[in-house]
């Protein structure tokens, strides 16, 4: 039925949220000496995990949006349609700037989950790139892309948390070593409260977990993907975070997402 969606049909679903404003967001202002604190981490262990950034008002309007998509049977990437989860990654630029410089840019990759039923689950152990995304060592690292992951409700072991293997304990040689040759029993478990904000370096092995019978509620997260500009485009086209796309090209970005996506995304791939 959304297939034959209008600009008008979609702002009629979600009346709480726009298509194509102006983006007026304010940054949140990271103090220099909390992203050496964040780096440190990041550095060592290769992600991020942050206490909550968004507050019920930012998150509120997105979620129930992710759940009128899903009574309606659209798929929760098509949020992206909307400006406001945009917005959200757009007020983090201070960290992303921090870790891709100035001249940052988003990846055509993004998504959206909600896992509901007993036997949904996140995507199975990957990397966001199957290439080396650090280059360079200490005060010289330089790094090439970053994956950032924000969940819009309470997430735990019992509803599908995401699980990352920390860098120093996948490996040391320059070649990244297959996934199933790796100890998997050593990730580590990410729960997080709505609003906080995960992210990893994309050479990094991470994966969501089963939405199981002990959940308390469901899983509703997002994910962005961005690049240092320094780098040749690990895929195009690169978006501009302050020229962000009009609705026709958000469409036709949601769209691609399915191709590209559906081997490895089992909710999606059960539902059609």
């Amino acid at each position: 039925m959304h297939d034959t969606f209008t600009l008008k049909d979609w702002k009629a679903l979600a009346p709480d949220l726009t298509i194509g404003e102006p983006m007026n967001v304010k940054e949140i202002p990271f103090p220099d000496a909390a992203l050496a604190e964040i780096s440190e981490k990041f550095w060592t262990d290769g992600y991020l995990a942050l206490p909550p950034l968004f507050d019920a008002q930012e998150i509120e309007p997105v979620l129930e949006t992710v759940y009128t998509l899903g009574r309606h049977g659209i798929p929760p990437v098509f949020i992206y349609l909307y400006d406001q989860p945009w917005w959200m990654f757009a007020r983090l630029g201070r960290l992303i700037r921090h870790f891709l410089g100035e001249n940052y840019a988003i990846l055509p990759n993004l998504w959206a989950w909600h896992l509901s039923r007993e036997g949904d689950a996140g995507w199975p152990p990957h990397r966001d790139c199957d290439a080396k995304t650090v280059f360079g060592t200490g005060d010289d690292r330089i790094l090439m892309s970053l994956s950032l992951w924000l969940p819009l409700t309470d997430v735990d072991e019992n509803n599908g948390c995401m699980y990352i293997l920390p860098h120093g304990r996948e490996e040391t040689e320059d070649e990244l070593t297959e996934i199933g040759k790796l100890n998997l029993l050593e990730a580590t478990a990410l729960p997080a409260r709505a609003g906080c904000l995960l992210g990893w370096r994309q050479d990094v092995v991470h994966w969501g977990g089963r939405f199981g019978e002990a959940a308390k509620n469901p899983r509703v997260s997002l994910s962005f993907e961005f690049q240092n500009r320094a780098f040749a485009p690990l895929a195009e086209p690169l978006i501009d975070m302050s020229a962000l796309p009009p609705f026709a090209d958000r469409l036709a970005l949601i769209q691609e997402q399915f191709a590209k996506y559906r081997h490895i995304d089992p909710v999606y791939s059960s539902r059609k």
